[in-house]
């Protein structure tokens, strides 16, 4: 009735994943090509200036804000440093959604603290942006994954709380 579909190749970072909904939401529209950027919103014919408005260096795409900008760069460096992982230099959206698919498969406590962690790290880089753009404030990578850390430490299983350590 309802016909065949194709699952999504990135479906194994959205299963057993605790990370907060409002991160899942977030991610789910960056997969499918729905996070408003400036690129995107200019395909609806919206005016507006497509330069990165943090760093006036290159064009605001899914690609530069949430794997090229510098503050991302540094923030993924820093995540994944805490949990032991090798960050590749990514460059595009599908090179990030195939790196995530090869280290978010699995059940092992280190995959599901790397889905939490990879979750809610585009989150904190999209309310990060979005900050720094409508209130005019901003945070170091330091501080914005010192509360990634923090909100993984606190929505991850009791299993997985006892093998973390809390050193950014």
């Amino acid at each position: 009735m309802m016909g065949e579909h194709q699952r999504p190749d990135w479906k194994c970072l959205m299963f057993k994943n605790t990370a907060r909904p409002k991160a899942y939401f977030t991610i789910w529209l960056m997969f499918n090509k729905k996070l408003a950027t400036v690129d995107r919103l200019a395909k609806w014919g919206v005016e507006s200036n497509k330069t990165c408005v943090l760093y006036k260096n290159a064009d605001e795409t899914i690609e530069h804000m949430i794997i090229q900008r510098q503050f991302a760069r540094k923030l993924w460096e820093r995540l994944f440093t805490w949990i032991h992982r090798h960050n590749d230099i990514l460059r595009t959206r599908g090179q990030f959604i195939q790196w995530g698919n090869k280290h978010g498969k699995g059940k092992t406590t280190t995959t599901q603290i790397f889905k939490i962690i990879l979750v809610e790290g585009v989150y904190g880089v999209w309310i990060e942006q979005n900050i720094r753009i409508f209130e005019k404030k901003s945070k170091t990578e330091e501080n914005v994954a010192k509360e990634i850390a923090y909100v993984t430490i606190s929505r991850a299983p009791t299993s997985i709380k006892d093998v973390m350590e809390f050193k950014l």
